[in-house]
């Protein structure tokens, strides 16, 4: 058996509040393997988001360990944890993010270009093909409707091919 891509042990979060500490999830022990589909479910303020932020190495985790694609997220600082997920990891978040004084395509081919790919906006060009926006590449996100710019996200996210 191969090693998990995703493995979390013994996770627990605690955040400060103006209310004092909240615990946010306690104790989560999960493993993931590579082409294996999760899905997480359950209330609002259940802590589904805080869970990804973990995984993803976007927030720390209060106690336990996170291991990912054979890195261990808890010990990286944060320029490593940065590198670790333009290199591995494609997000897309709750609200979108894009750049508003950009186009479709400069928001999808930017990250490319601060990593250092040549091919950047071909790179950009084709994933926005890919979502079905390759007649709105030249339009802001101010332009576009909700679900348009979801796709743009999903375009940037999935360009670096994680």
């Amino acid at each position: 058996m191969t090693a998990p891509i995703l493995d979390l042990d013994d996770v627990s979060l605690r955040l400060s509040g103006n209310a004092g500490p909240v615990d946010i999830l306690h104790a989560i022990t999960l493993q993931v393997a590579g082409g294996e589909t999760l899905g997480l479910v359950g209330p609002s303020g259940s802590g589904k988001s805080s869970l990804l932020m973990l995984m993803g190495g976007l927030e720390r985790a209060s106690t336990g360990s996170i291991r990912a694609m054979g890195h261990d997220l808890t010990r990286l600082n944060e320029d490593r944890l940065a590198r670790f997920r333009r290199d591995n990891m494609g997000v897309v978040f709750q609200s979108f993010h894009l750049i508003p004084t950009m186009t479709a395509l400069e928001n999808v081919a930017t990250p490319l270009e601060l990593a250092g790919h040549r091919d950047a906006f071909a790179r950009a060009e084709a994933e926005l093909e890919a979502v079905g926006l390759a007649h709105r590449t030249g339009h802001y996100p101010g332009q576009l409707s909700g679900g348009e710019q979801q796709r743009v996200a999903l375009a940037r996210a999935a360009a670096p091919r994680p």
